[in-house]
């Protein structure tokens, strides 16, 4: 089992960064991750560095244009012949090299290494997302998996899920697509609405072995897998068989052959149903 990265309980040092303790203290990460964040934090001692040095530079800026300003020959009065200064020309006297050449170099220098940094946190998002994606997909083939083989308890529907339901014991092959409004997990019992538009009020209460979860996932199905899915442009469960599945949209859509559904001609087409609007049998 691959051993949890931790960090370490120790006091900072006075010449560490805080991302350089971080690190330090850090338990086994991806190399490429921790590379990008020594790199990281080397940019951001180098950052640290300039702005030590560009501080007394700025100061002294500072001093030197206010004593400029204040040396400058102001009219003394409205009457003086001294003409009034433009703000172009007090301008001109507080940005004269080589103060304003030197701060703007360190400027630039202090852009290039934020530009730098935020590129390499980049590639380690990049990295991680790339990673956790994969990861995610495998638990979700293992949850499928679980559930399958029975180690995952039902907790039943949430209020809004769309569910399969069947009205009657008696009928075990007749299922309708509903919603959840409300589980009662004490009584194991729905109330569902029928999502029939030509019946917006039609409620049900239904214990939970007639109401069927829509929760497949894709790798769930398969070409020639028999599977009960609704009809286009109703809300009935028919029997089908699964020809492929396809992405559309962002979306997983199970192409199938419905039973008993040729044309005039004896021919049975495609026809597109959306994997929540699956069952397998």
């Amino acid at each position: 089992m691959a051993q949890r990265a931790t960090v370490q309980k120790r006091a900072i040092e006075p010449s560490e960064t805080i991302l350089e303790y971080v690190l330090d203290g850090l338990g086994p990460i991806p190399p490429q991750v921790k590379r990008n964040l020594s790199h990281i934090a080397s940019l951001q001692k180098a950052s640290d560095k300039l702005q030590s040095e560009l501080r007394p530079l700025q100061d002294e800026y500072l001093q030197d244009s206010l004593k400029k300003i204040k040396d400058f020959p102001f009219p003394k009065n409205l009457t003086s012949s001294v003409p009034i200064p433009t703000t172009e020309e007090l301008q001109s006297v507080i940005t004269s090299p080589p103060h304003t050449s030197s701060i703007s170099q360190y400027y630039t220098s202090l852009e290039n290494i934020a530009v730098e940094k935020v590129d390499t946190a980049r590639t380690i998002l990049e990295f991680v997302e790339e990673h956790v994606g994969g990861i995610e997909e495998e638990l979700r083939v293992m949850e499928g998996q679980l559930k399958e083989e029975g180690y995952f308890e039902p907790t039943g529907a949430s209020a809004g899920d769309q569910v399969a339901i069947m009205l009657s014991p008696t009928s075990p092959t007749e299922w309708i697509l509903a919603k959840v409004l409300s589980y009662n997990p004490d009584l194991q019992m729905y109330r569902i609405a029928d999502e029939d538009p030509d019946l917006p009020n039609k409620t049900y209460n239904l214990p939970t072995p007639q109401v069927h979860l829509l929760n497949l996932a894709p790798h769930q199905i398969q070409k020639n897998d028999l599977i009960h899915a609704v009809y286009p442009d109703t809300t009935s469960f028919y029997s089908a068989k699964v020809i492929c599945m396809r992405k559309v949209g962002g979306g997983n859509v199970v192409y199938v052959h419905f039973k008993d559904d040729q044309d005039e001609m004896g021919v049975t087409h495609e026809k597109p149903v959306l994997l929540k609007h699956v069952k397998k049998m």
